[in-house]
């Protein structure tokens, strides 16, 4: 049986747009969240917060879901925004934290390039 893992998903900057596309992602290769916040920062740009508690694929490692969940969050938007995931069982009191940046991007694109679904 799969653990379940309490997240939080922060992504910026976004387009309006985009953080629709990114939500969609986020309901097509994992769930819908429990919880959605588009915080405007200025200069028709966002923050999309999420936060939800599931459980990951049976045998999937925290680390591996993190990157699948970015390299499709990169591949739907089509560039680098920055995300920020908290994630931690949900028994624990405190996760880890994985901010990944346009480094985190390069490597991990390189991986999933060849994986896009579309």
């Amino acid at each position: 049986m799969a653990s379940s893992y309490r997240l939080q998903i922060g992504l910026s900057p976004l387009a309006p747009q985009e953080a629709e596309i990114a939500l969609a992602t986020i309901r097509r290769i994992w769930c819908m969240p429990s919880w959605v916040r588009k915080q405007p920062l200025g200069d028709g740009v966002l923050l999309l917060e999420l936060r939800h508690e599931a459980a990951l694929k049976a045998g999937e490692s925290a680390d591996w879901f993190v990157e699948r969940i970015a390299a499709a969050l990169w591949q739907d938007i089509g560039r680098f925004v920055r995300i920020v995931i908290d994630i931690a069982p949900h028994e624990a009191p405190d996760g880890r934290v994985f901010i990944l940046e346009e480094a985190a991007y390069w490597r991990i694109m390189e991986s999933f390039r060849l994986s896009h679904p579309h």
